[in-house]
């Protein structure tokens, strides 16, 4: 618990310290601070970077129980999107650092997209080895 509150302070003087640049102006009249873009962007970057691992392993595991290609391909296909829209964010990066363009409103929204389609790849493959477990 210390750790993530030690994380979340620290996002939070980024966001004092590091000036904010981004291709959309956001402003706080919009209800939408620069501090919390910060710490969306890095919670969706850290989620997403956490599922990887995840990802591999489950699609690994549904390979060995059989699950059907059609499956494996919407997983991968997926997959696929969320690695597809983490090259953006990193494009459009300050030196293709995700972590240095927390501010940029642009870099969370491709981060939260890339996150999103991960883990429904994990869902989809999650319910085809359910159903395949119970057939058995």
């Amino acid at each position: 618990m210390k750790r993530i509150a030690f994380v979340l302070f620290g996002i939070l003087l980024m966001g004092a310290v590091i000036p904010q640049t981004s291709a959309l102006s956001v402003t706080e009249q919009d209800g939408i601070s620069p501090t919390l873009i910060m710490t969306l962007t890095y919670f969706y970057y850290r989620n997403y970077n956490a599922l990887l691992p995840e990802f591999n392993a489950t699609y690994q595991k549904a390979l060995e129980l059989g699950v059907d290609n059609e499956t494996l391909s919407q997983a991968m296909s997926l997959y696929a999107n969320a690695t597809l829209f983490m090259e953006k964010a990193t494009n459009f990066s300050v030196g293709g650092n995700v972590l240095a363009s927390l501010g940029s409103y642009r870099v969370m929204i491709l981060v939260r997209n890339a996150y999103f389609y991960l883990r429904d790849a994990i869902s989809v493959l999650t319910k085809a080895m359910e159903n395949e477990t119970t057939v058995t």
